[in-house]
């Protein structure tokens, strides 16, 4: 089915609950579409038509096995230990071959050594077809968005040789490995890789998941045009499944036929870049197909790569089970029919495909209505389609997940961080975190190992995704009281909430802590942690 969208105010929203208040100092945000009836001749996501977005906004003046190495061998430990110099002992297995990642481009791994991938990796200026007879002038990894998948299995070395052929600096940060703080991608470390330079990223990954890699530099922008891809690290030890996909969750701002000059609306630094138009795979025509079988146990791993939407997503009609979060198969997967997904955040879930059926992934988005009511509109983004035949009266069987238990250790010191914001002597609307933008002190200066409860404060109405890079942690208390199952390295912050966390210091090094709406890092809230290999 298709839509014409006429949005006339995007923000960023979390839940209907907080779309609805509209009178509340910008807490929480609200998605204002006009819903026409169906057109065939229109595109499934057309929502261009956007008027200029100029308000005030209320701001106040003022991470189970947890070490990777810092070395450059890495490898995992029971006991939350590094294991220096030590890598996996492969020698009596049978060389594991890695399952295929249905419809997405993968690197080529150059290097013969099976506990090895090595790769060749480009950042480029090319014309790219999202769909809808568009054709942007966008960045792209190997000429293609999103950029080709990386992966690997646990405990292998992996090789990047890359070659900046932008006309701007670029660094590349793979999100969510815990790897040394020299290959991170942060600029604060490395120095940028300048136009027609190269620079080697050499680490083992010691944890299995669903991760991806995108810029540290100018990467409000840089993201936006294309500069993403997806990561997965395999555990030979997970259940075979029938299907593996990757469903990366975008959207993009567009001004008739070309993406939109940033920073250009009051919003954007309010509430981070929201598109009009919705992009899955980097193609906005959706729902993008995904051909299958009824009978079949599938694996989908879902990465939210949007600048700053967090998108509410579910499976009508079908329950589905969460194995996976960002740190890694959970200890207790969880059945549910809808799931948030914040920015940054991954999710794989599972999913059983019954005969005779189509299961669709669904975003819910909150919108207007044309009696200016608040409500949740639906839009299909990714539909599975029958290869063969429908008459498949086979019952797909789930697997068994389980992934390690959660570290125990509880926490021996707390840290409270406050996320805020005030309009300068300028006008300009500037982020903070404990009172300084983009801060090049230390947050805070931890010891390796340390268990860390830290209290993570929003002052201000717009909600803040918050990124720790190098470590995992355990959300006990997301703002409304509840924990969350697993371990993440990103938490959503709703507005004018707190939220509890409980950090795992297991990766000694300088560690990036930021919003990972990239409009608000941008604009200041931007700081880091230091983690001490010894004691000062």
């Amino acid at each position: 089915m298709r839509y014409k969208l006429l949005i006339s105010l995007i923000f960023t929203c979390s839940s209907m609950a907080a779309c609805e208040d509209t009178n509340n100092d910008d807490n929480g945000t609200i998605v204002i579409v006009d819903m026409a009836e169906p057109d065939a001749s229109v595109d499934s996501t057309d929502m261009s038509k956007v008027p200029d977005m100029v308000s005030d906004v209320d701001m106040v003046d003022q991470p189970l096995d947890m070490t990777p190495n810092d070395n450059d061998d890495m490898d995992m430990a029971v006991d939350m230990e590094v294991e220096h110099d030590a890598q996996p002992d492969l020698d009596t297995m049978p060389q594991y071959q890695m399952p295929t990642i249905a419809d997405h481009e993968v690197l080529e791994d150059i290097n013969p050594d099976p506990d090895v991938v090595e790769v060749n990796l480009e950042a480029r200026l090319t014309s790219v077809d999202i769909g809808n007879g568009i054709v942007l002038d966008m960045m792209a990894y190997n000429g293609i968005v999103p950029g080709p998948l990386l992966q690997a299995k646990q405990g292998d070395r992996i090789i990047v040789n890359f070659t900046n052929n932008l006309d701007e600096p670029t660094t590349i940060h793979w999100h969510g490995l815990r790897i040394p703080d020299d290959m991170d991608g942060s600029p604060r470390i490395q120095n940028p890789v300048q136009p027609g330079e190269s620079f080697t990223y050499s680490f083992i990954v010691p944890d299995a998941g669903t991760y991806w890699y995108h810029p540290h530099v100018n990467a409000n922008e840089q993201v936006e045009k294309g500069l993403y891809a997806p990561i997965v690290i395999h555990d030979p030890a997970d259940p075979e499944v029938d299907v593996e996909r990757i469903f990366m969750v975008d959207d993009i701002l567009l001004d008739d036929d070309d993406i939109a000059p940033f920073f250009q609306s009051h919003m954007e630094s309010v509430h981070g870049r929201n598109g009009n138009t919705l992009l899955i795979n980097g193609s906005s025509e959706i729902p993008v197909e995904a051909p299958t079988n009824g009978g079949l146990v599938e694996r989908w791993r879902i990465i939210n790569s949007a600048n700053a939407r967090t998108f509410s997503l579910g499976i009508p009609d079908t329950s589905f089970k969460v194995i996976s979060s960002d740190g890694g198969v959970l200890p207790e997967p969880y059945v549910t029919d809808r799931l948030q997904v914040a920015v940054g955040q991954r999710y794989d879930v599972e999913v059983l495909t019954e005969r005779n059926k189509a299961h669709t992934l669904t975003a819910y988005i909150p919108t207007l209505n044309a009696q200016n009511e608040v409500v949740e509109s639906t839009f299909d983004i990714a539909e599975t389609t029958r290869e063969t035949t429908p008459f498949d009266f086979s019952t797909p069987e789930p697997r068994t997940w389980q992934g390690p238990a959660l570290p125990e250790a509880p926490a021996t010191r707390q840290e409270t961080y406050v996320l805020d914001g005030y309009n300068n002597a300028f006008g300009q609307l500037v982020w903070t975190i404990n009172g300084k933008a983009h801060s090049m002190e230390p947050l805070s200066t931890f010891t390796r190992d340390e268990v860390v409860e830290i209290t993570i404060q929003n002052n201000q109405g717009p909600e803040h995704p918050f990124h720790l890079h190098g470590q995992f942690f355990i959300i006990t208390d997301d703002g409304s009281g509840q924990s969350v199952p697993g371990l993440k390295d990103t938490v959503l912050v709703p507005g004018r909430s707190t939220v509890k966390i409980i950090a795992y210091m297991s990766n000694p090094g300088m560690w990036m802590a930021h919003c990972h709406i990239l409009e608000h890092a941008e604009l200041g809230m931007m700081s880091e942690i230091e983690v001490l290999d010894t004691m000062p």
